[in-house]
């Protein structure tokens, strides 16, 4: 039995499409979501979530997400993610530019600086996209 996954952005679909099994990287830690999971409603943090297109066990897609929400309910899964970039499309060379772009940015910034915080929630999707 077949599930449908969406996973939203707010500027993007980044993912929509029937799948067998999921993960997704909960606030309480990672859950996996076969055909016929209880409906439910939980908070995302950063992490991976796996696709398995066809069966569980064998991972076809992963999506690095930032945080959001998941919602469950009968066959429909739905991902509302701050980000999410599936890593098949991630250039490293391009990814670790952007950190060494951000660390720059970061040094010329007083301590006080409250863009500082935005370069490291920067540097922190960065290193996501990476450290898979």
């Amino acid at each position: 039995m077949p599930m449908n996954l969406r996973i939203v952005c707010p500027d993007s679909c980044a993912f929509d499409g029937t799948v067998a099994f999921v993960t997704v990287p909960t606030t309480d830690g990672e859950m996996g979501i076969a055909p016929l999971h209880a409906s439910e409603i939980s908070t995302i943090g950063p992490g991976y979530v796996r696709v398995c297109d066809e069966r569980m066990g064998q991972v076809d897609h992963t999506l690095a997400v930032s945080g959001g929400y998941v919602e469950v309910s009968g066959d429909k899964i739905i991902v509302l993610a701050n980000r999410a970039r599936d890593l098949a499309t991630v250039d490293r060379e391009e990814v670790q530019a952007q950190i060494q772009g951000f660390e720059d940015q970061l040094s010329v910034l007083s301590e006080n600086d409250a863009h500082r915080a935005y370069l490291y929630n920067e540097i922190a999707w960065c290193k996501l996209l990476l450290d898979f």
